[in-house]
C-alpha cells in the first residue's frame, strides 16, 4: 500500500509538472475576492493548468479578470491593454448582459466552479511562451467557492423594487436547521414558498416533481449525502444553474473542495448566522433577478414544444 501511494504522488507531481502556469490579474473585485482566488489556485491537480495571480504592475499577463459592474476596472483594463507587450485574454463578470461582451464572459454569480470552467476554455500559450513550469503543493487551504462580487447598489435597488418570486427548498435531517433556515427565509419578500427533505433521495424526488430557484443542502445526511445529492442535480439540466448552498459544521479543506467538484455555488456554516445569510442572500437573489428573464423565455419555449 505504501509503495502504491509512493508511485501515486509521483505521479501527481508529474501531473502538475507538465501543466502550463498562467498568470491571472483581477480588477475590480476587492481583496477578498483576491485571496479566495489565491487559495483557490492552489487546489493542483483538479485543474487543467496553474494560475497564479498577479498584480497589475506585472510586465505578463495571460488572463484579466474584469468586474464589467466597475467603471474604474475597466478605465484600468483599457490602460493595461495599451502598455502590456501582449495582450492578455480578458475574462468579463456582470450582473447583466453587455453590450460589447469579450468571448469569455461570466453573467451573474462568479462562482468557482464557472470561473474554473471558463479558465480551462482559455488556450494555454505556446511552447517557449514566457509562462513557466513548476509543482505546486497539495492541498492545505480551504477555499471559499463562494466568489460573487458584491452587486452594484443601484443594481440593488432595482432587484428589490421588483419583488420577484423564488420557492426554496431546504435539505436537512434536522428540524432546528429546518426551522432556523425557514425563519431567515420567511423574511425575504421575494421568497414565495419553502420546502423541506429530510435526506437526498427526498430532495431529488421534490426537485423533479417541483421547480425550486434556491437549494440549502445539508452535507452530512443518512443515506444519500449531500455531495452525491448535488451532483445529481447538477445532472438535471433544470438545476444546472440554480444556486446550491452547501449548509455544514464542517470546516477541512477537503470536505470543501469536494462540494465545489459536486457542483454547489457557496457554502453557509453551521448554526446559519444572520449576518452571513445576509449576505448571501442579498447576491443570490440579485443572481436569480438578472436570470429571470432568461428562465421565463426558457419555460414559454419549453411549453411551447409540449403543446
Amino acid at each position: 500500500m505504501q509503495v502504491n501511494n509512493m508511485r501515486k504522488e509521483h505521479q501527481n507531481t508529474q501531473d502538475r509538472q507538465a501543466n502550463t502556469l498562467l498568470s491571472v490579474c483581477v480588477l475590480g473585485f476587492g481583496v477578498s475576492l483576491e485571496e479566495k482566488l489565491k487559495q483557490l489556485f492552489q487546489q493542483q491537480p483538479l485543474y487543467k493548468n496553474n494560475y497564479h495571480l498577479v498584480p497589475p504592475t506585472d510586465s505578463h499577463i495571460d488572463v484579466l479578470l474584469v468586474n464589467y459592474d466597475n467603471p474604474l476596472a475597466l478605465r484600468k483594463k483599457d490602460l493595461l491593454l495599451n502598455s502590456l507587450p501582449t495582450k492578455p485574454h480578458i475574462v468579463a463578470v456582470s450582473q447583466g448582459p453587455l453590450d460589447q461582451a469579450p468571448p469569455y464572459h461570466i453573467r451573474g454569480m462568479l462562482t468557482a466552479g464557472r470561473l474554473m470552467a471558463v479558465l480551462a476554455s482559455i488556450p494555454a500559450p505556446m511552447a517557449g511562451a514566457s509562462a513557466t513550469l513548476f509543482a505546486h503543493p497539495t492541498l492545505a487551504i480551504t477555499p471559499k467557492p463562494e466568489l460573487a462580487p458584491t452587486p452594484v447598489p443601484v443594481a440593488n435597488v432595482t432587484v428589490l423594487a421588483s419583488k420577484p418570486r423564488y420557492r426554496a427548498l431546504v435539505v436537512d435531517d434536522s428540524l432546528a436547521i429546518q426551522k432556523s433556515l425557514e425563519l431567515k427565509l420567511s423574511a425575504l419578500e421575494q421568497i414565495s414558498g419553502i420546502d423541506f427533505a429530510e435526506n437526498g433521495a427526498a430532495a431529488l424526488a421534490m426537485a423533479d416533481a417541483n421547480h425550486y430557484d434556491v437549494i440549502f443542502l445539508d452535507v452530512m445526511m443518512p443515506g444519500i449525502d449531500g455531495y452525491e445529492t448535488c451532483t445529481r442535480l447538477r445532472s438535471n439540466p433544470r438545476y444546472k444553474k440554480t444556486p446550491i448552498i452547501m449548509v455544514s459544521g464542517k470546516t477541512s479543506p477537503l470536505d470543501e473542495v469536494k462540494g465545489v467538484m459536486a457542483g454547489c455555488t457557496t457554502y453557509l456554516t453551521k448554526p446559519v448566522q444572520d449576518e452571513a445569510f445576509q449576505k448571501l442572500s442579498v447576491r443570490v437573489l440579485a443572481w436569480l433577478t438578472a436570470r429571470q428573464p432568461q428562465e421565463q423565455s426558457q419555460r414559454e419555449n419549453a411549453n411551447i414544444v409540449r403543446h
